[in-house]
């Protein structure tokens, strides 16, 4: 028909691959030149054969779609991707039915190669993907920096510096209009030079980690403990008053006397020596931690195993 001829004409100028399927036969009743080039099989009728070289209509079909799309009135354009397996290729198709010169509806489908945009897109999934494992790899090389900068190597506590940090961050707060007060305890394993000369010193290293998990789960988030050096310790807390933080403190002591550690067969047990101040009105960190460290050798000198503050006293033994 020289309508066809007239309208087919028109069409190949498009600069994409083109061609038209009946919907209800599935033959291929128009192919521009730049889609005839590309014809997996030309003298084959079936789109699913001549186009893309495939035994049965295509996963990718659209059909049943346009003409559900049909019935419900919804004549817009269908836009699909898919891997055309007979040209290595990825193709982008914008499909609509359409009512062919002869009469027939059809499919009219114009087929872009997106496989460029495709190389694309993988090479920028493959440098983000790079990108993020990278940044996984420099968070947790930084998380690691941190850690060891603030926390001590064998116990996980608070290091030395990170305590007096975070000490002095809460130093000058005035906890009194909350009747509230700081407190400071010293805390220092008992006869741990012969634990160690006894057991070795993978021992000891165990009984200081074994302690520090103790006395963590005394500790609210707010309290600050570190490790000052050696089996040396401290805690800063802010209590109610001196009668609560010193309960802490002998459950504190009591649960260590409890630690059961085992070398060859044998139980090994230790003890802890504790000494507390309150830090009074605009004293330093330094100076209320010198006065708790001698609370703490008043502990020892009175027979280690107790807690000390002041004039009260604790023995775990009595």
């Amino acid at each position: 028909m020289q309508e066809n001829q007239l309208f087919e004409a028109l069409l190949d100028v498009i600069p994409f691959a083109t061609y038209a399927v009946d919907i209800n036969t599935y033959e291929v009743v128009y192919a521009n030149k730049m889609m005839q080039e590309k014809m997996y099989a030309p003298r084959e009728a079936f789109c699913w054969k001549k186009i893309y070289g495939q035994e049965e209509a295509c996963s990718w079909c659209s059909i049943p779609e346009l003409k559900q799309r049909e019935k419900l009135y919804r004549n817009e354009k269908l836009v699909k991707s898919f891997f055309d397996e007979s040209t290595d290729k990825w193709l982008q198709a914008y499909d609509e039915l359409v009512k062919w010169p002869d009469g027939r509806n059809v499919k009219y489908t114009i087929a872009v190669d997106i496989s460029e945009q495709k190389e694309i897109q993988a090479s920028m999934i493959k440098t983000h993907t790079k990108l993020a494992i990278q940044s996984k790899k420099l968070k947790e090389a930084n998380e690691k920096l941190e850690f060891l900068a603030t926390k001590d190597y064998l116990t996980k506590i608070n290091n030395r510096g990170n305590f007096f940090k975070l000490a002095h961050d809460i130093w000058d707060v005035d906890f009194e209009k909350n009747a509230l007060s700081l407190f400071c305890a010293m805390l220092d394993l008992d006869h741990f030079k012969k634990l160690n000369d006894t057991y070795g010193h993978s021992m000891g290293d165990t009984a200081l980690k074994e302690f520090a998990n103790v006395v963590s789960t005394h500790l609210h988030d707010t309290d600050i403990f570190g490790r000052m050096g050696g089996e040396e310790f401290a805690i800063v807390s802010v209590c109610t008053d001196e009668q609560t933080f010193n309960k802490k403190l002998e459950d504190i002591q009591k649960s260590v006397a409890n630690i059961t550690l085992m070398h060859e067969g044998n139980e090994i047990h230790f003890t802890v020596s504790i000494g507390f101040v309150k830090k009074v009105e605009n004293e330093s960190i330094d100076i209320t931690l010198e006065r708790a460290d001698k609370m703490l050798y008043e502990a020892k000198n009175s027979g280690r195993n107790k807690v000390k503050f002041r004039n009260m006293s604790y023995d775990a033994r009595e």
